[in-house]
């Protein structure tokens, strides 16, 4: 019972992560197209993360919350195929960290860098199903004008720099947590030993 509390904890905090991770995406880029947003939300995700999944160590968590993201892009209006990645990150990220039995490890890392892509639904509705793209903004409300400024073109350049920022912010985020955690590790050691003296 404690871990599904936990888990279902994850979710939010993380969810939040994105949302702050959204914030920042606006401040770097006005365009308003979030092609920032997931190496941003990485970025600000990364310590959560490492100390939810260290914590809860069970398989399902993770794709619980690539579950909880899929919904929201689905609920939102993203585009018909844009809450798929964040099943398919989740699973695999869960996958993974079951492989380095959820410690702090290069399993871990690994992890971490593709369930940062599980955030990209939105960005890769936009390159590879443009038309249920655009729909899906027009049925939001969005302007012409809107969409002509948000679209990307789905250039070598621009899935490059996709695809590295969004690594960047995934490798930032997992240092921070794997430094938060050893930390927290150490400090959890020394008071244990303070004690028994």
């Amino acid at each position: 019972m404690k871990k599904l509390g936990m888990t279902m904890l994850f979710a939010v905090v993380y969810f939040c992560c994105v949302g702050l991770g959204v914030l920042l995406a606006n401040v770097i880029d006005h365009t308003g197209n979030m092609f920032y947003a997931p190496a941003c939300s990485a970025f600000v995700g990364g310590l959560a993360y490492w100390y939810f999944v260290e914590r809860i160590r069970t398989f399902g968590a993770i794709t619980f919350v690539g579950l909880v993201l899929a919904g929201f892009f689905l609920l939102t209006r993203h585009g018909a195929g844009a809450f798929l990645p964040a099943i398919i990150c989740g699973l695999l990220a869960d996958v993974i960290s079951r492989m380095g039995r959820y410690k702090n490890s290069p399993e871990q890392a690994i992890s971490f860098f593709v369930f940062a892509f599980g955030t990209t639904g939105p960005i890769l509705m936009m390159w590879f199903a443009r038309a249920d793209y655009i729909a899906s903004l027009l049925a939001r409300g969005k302007s012409q004008a809107y969409i002509d400024r948000v679209m990307v073109a789905p250039d070598i350049r621009n899935i490059l720099l996709f695809v590295v920022a969004t690594l960047i912010g995934a490798v930032v985020g997992s240092i921070i947590g794997h430094l938060w955690t050893s930390y927290r590790r150490t400090a959890t050691k020394i008071e244990i030993l303070d004690t028994e003296e």
